[in-house]
């Protein structure tokens, strides 16, 4: 045998094992790549399971602060009507105390009517009792309108009766029967008044 051909025998012979390792590496590789692939997947289940666990957390964590806020603006709602009640029951205190004032002048006008029956000294002392309280109120923002004379106005006034008198302007107030009050330049109170009647056509 010529020493080309052993050489071609021995390829030949070595062939099949180097295939054989190939297929074997290929298989093995293989099986590799498959652990990689499920590992990977392992992985990705985890990563879901610790995004769900923090999206919880944080979930939980927003029902707190809401709950908390909620307690909050409950207990504030709470505060501020108790507050305003508060207030509402006080607000006139100062406008109260002003007028225990003129509550006692007038105790002391009626002692003095007893001690001194003269009319005329009586009649000055509640004249200056009502000026004290109409300053009083005054001071508050309470303004009394004038009404005789004027233009009939259903925002200032409140027609009771109709009055003739061919000496006025139709629809005009020729007199009044209750006195009409602004306060702070809000009607409270209407004025009642007679009314000059149109002429007849």
């Amino acid at each position: 045998m010529s020493k080309a051909d052993k050489e071609r025998k021995q390829r030949e012979s070595q062939t099949p094992p180097d295939t054989e390792t190939e297929a074997t590496g290929t298989s093995e590789s293989s099986g590799v790549e498959k652990q990689v692939d499920v590992n990977g997947c392992a992985e990705g289940v985890l990563s879901q399971g610790q995004q769900i666990a923090a999206l919880t957390g944080q979930l939980d964590k927003a029902r707190d602060e809401y709950l908390r806020l909620a307690a909050e603006f409950d207990n504030y709602k709470k505060r501020t009507t108790r507050d305003y009640v508060n207030l509402a029951k006080t607000a006139n205190e100062g406008l109260i105390v002003e007028l225990l004032e003129v509550l006692d002048n007038f105790e002391r006008a009626f002692k003095s009517r007893e001690e001194n029956p003269d009319a005329e000294v009586y009649h000055k002392g509640v004249i200056l009792l009502y000026d004290k309280l109409l300053d009083v109120l005054s001071r508050e923002g309470l303004r009394r309108f004038d009404s005789v004379g004027q233009k009939f106005d259903p925002r200032l006034h409140e027609a009771v009766m109709q009055v003739d008198d061919d000496s006025a302007e139709p629809d005009t107030v020729a007199t009044e029967l209750q006195a009409g009050y602004t306060l702070n330049d809000k009607v409270i109170r209407h004025a009642r008044v007679g009314v000059v009647k149109g002429k007849e056509s």
